[in-house]
Order: structure tokens, then C-alpha cells, then sequence
């Protein structure tokens, strides 16, 4: 991956290993189970984000502005035809 950061995460042994575990079994590497966690956390915390903002402007137009902006986001992920 280009434009990659590292950085250490402290958990109990425990979590870990139970960690390591579900990630062999989903036959993906621990790094990437964390970075789809990360990721997938950054994503709720956005549409959070954005409810509130919307939540400001009145209760009408919440939903509509809500959708809108989900499927903005959820255009972003789809893969672009070339």
C-alpha cells in the first residue's frame, strides 16, 4: 500500500490472541481486520457526524439530507469502471 502510517496498539494477550484467531479463520491478516475495523468505525462516526450537523438545519429535511449524503459515501466505495 502506498501512503501507509504505522503505529503500535497496546491490548491484553487475550484479545490478541482471540483477534489472531478469527482473523486466520476469515483468512485475512490481523493488520487488515484492524484496518477494516478502523475503517468501518471512522464511517459510523461520520454518518454520527452528519446527523447531528443535519439535525441543526430540521427534523424534514434530516432523512433527505441523511440519504443524500450516504450515498455520496457509498459511491466512493464502489469500484470505478474503467
Amino acid at each position: 500500500m502506498k501512503n501507509t502510517a504505522g503505529f503500535t496498539v497496546r491490548i491484553p494477550a487475550s484479545l490478541h490472541k482471540k483477534a489472531k484467531e478469527i482473523s486466520k479463520k476469515e483468512s485475512k491478516s490481523l493488520n487488515e481486520v484492524i484496518r477494516e475495523l478502523i475503517k468501518d468505525w471512522l464511517k459510523k462516526e461520520e454518518e454520527k457526524s452528519l446527523f447531528e450537523a443535519f439535525s441543526a438545519v430540521g427534523e424534514e429535511d434530516v432523512e433527505y439530507a441523511f440519504n443524500a449524503q450516504k450515498e455520496v459515501i457509498l459511491a466512493d466505495e464502489k469500484p470505478k469502471k474503467i
